[in-house]
């Protein structure tokens, strides 16, 4: 299980999603578009993702 916060990621932003690898990637992708108007790629979200649950 992963947990992202909009904040660690440079946002002063409180959204947080937990779950696994897919759902996380999917739920942070969905709300930098719709409340950031930031359009990650789903690629280099999972990458990200994975990288973090490796540190």
């Amino acid at each position: 299980m992963v947990t992202i916060r909009c904040d660690e990621c440079g946002f002063d932003c409180e959204f947080t999603t937990t779950g696994n690898v897919e759902k996380v990637v999917f739920d942070y992708w969905d709300h930098m578009n719709n409340e950031h108007g930031i359009e990650y790629s789903p690629e280099t979200l999972d990458e990200y993702v994975k990288k973090k649950i490796q540190i």
